[in-house]
């Protein structure tokens, strides 16, 4: 009879044993979902953070874009310019000859002037020396 006895206690550990067992994996299952849970949540605020600044950069990438082409429109402007100013210098060059020739025309004619003027001023008449 003792054996009986003494199997009952060893079963009946074993039986305590095996919820003992049991509860603790359910606990640890309950803490590793409780850590993936945690984890999951903190994985997907850093997910939303990168949309954003995803979001951030493609506005940056958009305004950049608008300066860029305003540059070129500056450029574009800053050409026209280039080219009227070169219009003005061949225009200034072309009055600047004209200028000198019309210089030069003066001072032919002056000295067609001083040259009649000296025929005026020569007496017509032979002096005489004496």
């Amino acid at each position: 009879m003792k054996n009986l006895v003494g199997n009952t206690e060893i079963e009946d550990s074993l039986r305590k044993l095996d919820n003992l067992t049991q509860e603790e994996a359910r606990m640890a299952a309950a803490e590793h979902m409780r850590i993936t849970r945690s984890v999951e949540s903190k994985v997907m605020g850093i997910d939303d953070k990168v949309t954003g600044v995803e979001e951030g950069v493609q506005d940056v990438r958009r305004e950049v874009e608008d300066v860029d082409k305003r540059v070129q429109g500056v450029d574009d402007k800053v050409e026209g310019v280039g080219k009227m100013v070169q219009d003005i210098d061949e225009r200034v060059q072309g009055v600047g000859e004209r200028v000198q020739d019309k210089v030069q025309d003066v001072g032919d004619n002056v000295q067609d002037v001083n040259h009649k003027l000296d025929q005026a001023n020569r007496p017509s008449f032979p002096t005489a020396h004496h």
